[in-house]
């Protein structure tokens, strides 16, 4: 563990998909064409080493309420219903989860406190437990430092070991979530720029 705060915080997407996509915003959830086959990825590309359980979504969209629910009772303000993710500061264990993993770095002082979160470990596991003081909780920005001094920030894990990763206690970064979309747009604008732009490229290679 160690006690200094990043100044940014990290999100990483599949690089064949755009950024800040949630999969609890499948119309159809467990049955999404999209969520099977993300589901089994993995069956024909050896560096997607990311898992989903057949009722993933389900249990995600209840502990997103919890975290909703929780957030709320604590002041903030969400504009949305399912938040965006990141890691604060960067993971190099998350992003080889997927190998080909890209990123988007937002600094934590153009983040909005009425709008931003964190738990700890990932929301999903400190939802679904209560073995550690941290658990079952929501935290707000403004107790970021606070919190590390009190409990650290986990080391940058590089083992690079993912064999039935979701068994172990998951303790391997701070998750932030951002409960508003004007904060990542620019992003995502400027991922299809570039598509577009790529395209352009292709299109006229002279």
């Amino acid at each position: 563990m160690n006690e200094i705060c990043p100044s940014f915080i990290t999100h990483y997407h599949l690089a064949d998909r755009p950024p800040f996509l949630t999969l609890s915003d499948l119309e159809n959830g467990s049955d999404s064409p999209i969520f099977h086959e993300l589901r089994n990825r993995h069956k024909y590309n050896a560096g997607y080493q990311r898992r989903y359980g057949i009722n993933y979504i389900d249990t995600r969209r209840k502990i997103e309420n919890d975290l909703l629910r929780l957030f709320i009772e604590r002041g903030g303000k969400p504009i949305r219903k399912y938040p965006f993710y990141f890691v604060l500061g960067s993971s190099i264990w998350f992003k080889y989860l997927v190998k080909d993993h890209l990123e988007v770095r937002i600094q934590i002082r153009d983040l909005d406190p009425a709008t931003t979160s964190f738990t700890f470990p990932d929301s999903y596991v400190a939802l679904s437990n209560n073995k550690k003081p941290y658990h079952g909780k929501v935290f707000l920005l403004h107790e970021l430092e606070n919190f590390i001094e009190e409990y650290g920030i986990p080391d940058n894990d590089a083992s690079f070991n993912y064999e039935r990763y979701w068994e172990g206690d998951f303790e391997k970064y701070i998750e932030v979530q951002i409960w508003e979309d004007n904060i990542v747009k620019p992003f995502i604008d400027r991922y299809y720029k570039e598509i577009a732009s790529d395209r352009i490229r292709l299109s006229h290679p002279y």
